[in-house]
């Protein structure tokens, strides 16, 4: 008979089941993602232009480009030329290979067990390819499992259809590990793009992808004060987040965000362009390979290249995506005068007679947001200016128009006409379940969702009816910032 165990015994053998159960699953855990700490750096003889950059705008030891990031080093006289730089082994590879769908195709991504250098980054992700027309190619790369935010595509110009392959004007290949696409021209081979030039890089607030170009003749990018027509690739990395600064001669962000270049290929004419459509904060870097690095720290990667015979078939294939310019009206082409703080009404009168007195050809008048009420949009401060709707109709009697000034921030203030009709319709934006509240002009202010139809009614509805207390001609609808 065999002997009853003791409660000793018992909880020793429980134990050691936990023991071993706790190792299995432990040697599961490192079979099934390898450790980062055994990640060794390929580093094979990169030239210095081709080197991308693996800490972009810090200055690093060898030390810490080797142990922390797990970065190539070599170091140069050159203080332009990155030191720490990406190894040929970091990135993604397709883990399920290609499937072809009815616009092109797509490949499920996976992360190469390399260093995070950022945190948060995406484990799984998931490239989209379209063949949209004959010289239009569309490519985005996308979190496999969670959703991210896009570019609305009511502000693009999509495609029902797809083109037909036998008449494409390019090709495209993509390399398996370390992820790698490459765009071609099929009339001659030139290959266009080729992003294995550096690796794809997709954290949760850093995404980054680099082209390496056929030619130093690039254009474009902005909104910067650009010294030169043709990109200087010497090493410069362009910002680009909106912002209201006056142009200097620097390399500082402005006003607007353009994120398309051109490339002119040859002498014959052939150009390309690309355009990533991302709103977020980005830096765009140049280098003398020639390579291109796009960095931003939000949304996807969503590109759209464009091949042309000309730079202009190019620009035509980019304004059929994105909308072509309006054409302005023949008046807003004159001489305008504007300033702030006329210091009310009388003293704006003195500047249009002293103007009109000097036979200064003199179209357009503004206002900007003195006019106002405590500074709230769709008022008129009546103490300032008294009368202005007569004013306004005797620039229109001598031939001249009124431009308003408008900031897409309302203040919270339930006496407010504006901020009550806007409430009651939820037009603004949210956060943490209630109306997102931030600082501005007037006080504590709500801001206005552009992407809510029902928030661009409300908008016109307040133009049309404040319109009708005063005529003005046009409206100048400034980026928000705080006062």
């Amino acid at each position: 008979m065999a002997r009853k165990l003791s409660v000793l015994e018992v909880l020793l053998f429980i134990f050691l089941l936990i023991v071993v159960v706790v190792d299995i699953l432990l040697l599961l855990l490192v079979l099934e993602k390898p450790s980062e700490s055994a990640f060794i750096p390929e580093c094979p003889e990169i030239s210095q232009a081709e080197r991308i950059d693996c800490a972009p705008g810090q200055a690093v030891t060898e030390d810490t480009c080797r142990r922390q990031y797990k970065c190539c080093w070599n170091s140069v006289a050159e203080t332009k030329v990155p030191r720490c730089f990406f190894p040929r082994n970091w990135g993604y590879e397709v883990s399920r290979g290609q499937t072809n769908t009815s616009t092109g195709f797509t490949a499920q991504l996976r992360k190469l067990p390399s260093p995070s250098l950022f945190g948060s980054d995406v484990a799984n992700a998931l490239l989209t390819a379209e063949f949209q027309t004959s010289s239009r190619f569309h490519f985005k790369i996308t979190d496999f499992n969670e959703i991210r935010y896009e570019v609305p595509s009511e502000n693009i110009n999509l495609l029902n259809g797809t083109a037909d392959i036998s008449s494409l004007s390019y090709l495209v290949e993509v390399t398996d590990k370390p992820f790698s696409i490459r765009i071609m021209r099929k009339s001659n081979g030139r290959v266009l793009l080729d992003t294995s030039i550096g690796p794809l890089q997709f954290a949760q607030q850093f995404l980054q992808l680099s082209f390496r170009l056929p030619s130093t003749n690039v254009f474009g990018l902005g909104e910067h004060v650009h010294q030169r027509y043709r990109h200087d690739m010497s090493w410069k990395t362009w910002p680009i987040f909106t912002r209201d600064a006056a142009p200097t001669a620097g390399m500082s962000n402005l006003y607007g965000a353009h994120t398309f270049f051109l490339c002119l290929e040859d002498t014959s004419g052939s150009s390309f362009g690309v355009f990533l459509m991302n709103s977020n904060a980005m830096e765009v870097a140049l280098q003398p390979a020639p390579a291109l690095t796009y960095r931003t720290i939000g949304g996807i990667l969503d590109f759209y290249v464009f091949l042309g015979n000309t730079p202009e078939q190019v620009v035509q294939e980019y304004l059929e995506l994105i909308g072509r310019p309006f054409l302005p009206s023949y008046w807003s082409l004159g001489f305008q005068l504007s300033r702030r703080d006329y210091g009310g009404i009388d003293g704006l009168k003195k500047v249009v007679e002293r103007t009109r007195g000097a036979g200064i050809p003199y179209d357009v008048q503004y206002a900007d947001i003195d006019y106002m009420d405590g500074m709230k949009d769709f008022t008129i401060d009546g103490r300032g200016y008294p009368d202005l709707p007569d004013f306004v109709k005797e620039l229109h009697d001598n031939g001249q128009k009124y431009i308003i000034i408008t900031n897409p921030g309302i203040l919270k203030d339930y006496d407010y006409e504006t901020y009550k009709n806007g409430r009651l319709k939820r037009v603004w934006i949210l956060e943490n379940n209630d109306f997102a509240v931030g600082e501005g002009y007037p006080g504590p202010t709500v801001f206005p969702d552009f992407s809510n139809p029902v928030c661009k009614e409300w908008w016109i509805e307040e133009f049309t009816e404040f319109h009708e207390r005063l005529d003005f001609d046009g409206v100048w609808i400034v980026s928000y910032y705080f006062g």
